[in-house]
């Protein structure tokens, strides 16, 4: 049996972020530094500049193609928003260079998107929480089954064809036959990236939101958006997904099931066009 820091600590060449990341967490943590000093890092890279104005512009933050400028970004957001930006486009550069055998990638990174819009729709419906973190702790939410794949990629696969029809119990099973699931595999990654405590709390806490304490809001958040992603990808069309989500998560949002056709309906729209932003193909299903 493993636990989770032991395989990320065994993964950290293979999923260290990038230095641009490593520039900007540098600025947000020194007290002294201002929005000018974040927006001169950013511009340093051109390809997570242009990324991340083309998520400022997207559907998902509601801003209406406002914002021309990094600069204007950063005045415009504040600074742990960019961060957050940054960040999300940072975990897709370093897994894109990772190709688990037994994974579809491009098929994972489809599902990251969806997660990370129905989270943000929810975000927005429910007006508790800023919607540009949890855009990133959503697409984060399942980097543990990547990892998984690729340290113990036989048993990360007999987890998943053992739980094909009943997908839920995935991390139960995980735990069985590895010693920890994706979720707690997920959690000490961000740790190893000495992310703020926010993000290990919630993507640990997803699959059982009433744990998370003071960070039940966004894990509540992750679990309804991983469950509605899980019956998009399933086959069964009469597998009733909605009917695992803990009536904790609708109480701690304030919503009910009646939300889920308005909040699937703007997670179409906008999938495509927020998928192209991370280079991710948009063929077949998510």
């Amino acid at each position: 049996m493993t636990t989770a820091e032991q395989l990320v600590a065994s993964s950290v060449n293979l999923v260290t972020l990038p230095v641009i990341f490593a520039r900007v967490k540098s600025v947000i943590d020194d007290p002294d530094s201002s929005v000018a000093d974040l927006a001169q890092v950013v511009a340093t890279d051109p390809a997570i500049t242009a990324r991340v104005l083309k998520l400022v512009n997207s559907a998902y933050l509601g801003l209406g193609g406002q914002v021309d400028s990094l600069s204007h970004a950063v005045t415009m957001l504040g600074m742990n928003p960019v961060h957050d930006l940054v960040l999300a486009s940072s975990v897709v550069e370093t897994f894109e260079r990772v190709r688990p055998e037994l994974m579809d990638v491009s098929k994972f990174w489809r599902a990251g998107v969806f997660r990370s819009l129905a989270a943000t729709a929810l975000a927005r419906k429910s007006g508790l929480v800023d919607p540009g973190r949890v855009f990133t702790q959503a697409l984060m939410s399942d980097l543990g089954h990547m990892v998984l794949f690729l340290k113990v990629p036989e048993l990360a696969a007999q987890a998943k064809e053992q739980t094909r029809d009943q997908p839920w119990k995935r991390a139960w099973v995980e735990r069985e036959l590895i010693g920890c699931d994706f979720a707690q595999v997920g959690g000490a990654l961000t740790d190893a990236w000495k992310l703020p405590a926010s993000f290990g709390a919630v993507i640990r806490q997803q699959n059982t939101p009433h744990k998370a304490g003071a960070h039940a809001l966004e894990a509540s958040l992750l679990h309804i958006a991983a469950l509605l992603a899980e019956g998009r990808i399933v086959e069964d069309g009469n597998v009733a997904f909605d009917a695992q989500i803990e009536p904790f998560a609708w109480q701690t949002l304030g919503l009910n099931a009646d939300c889920l056709g308005e909040i699937l309906l703007e997670v179409e729209i906008n999938l495509s066009s927020t998928a192209q932003l991370f280079g991710v193909p948009m063929g077949g299903t998510a």
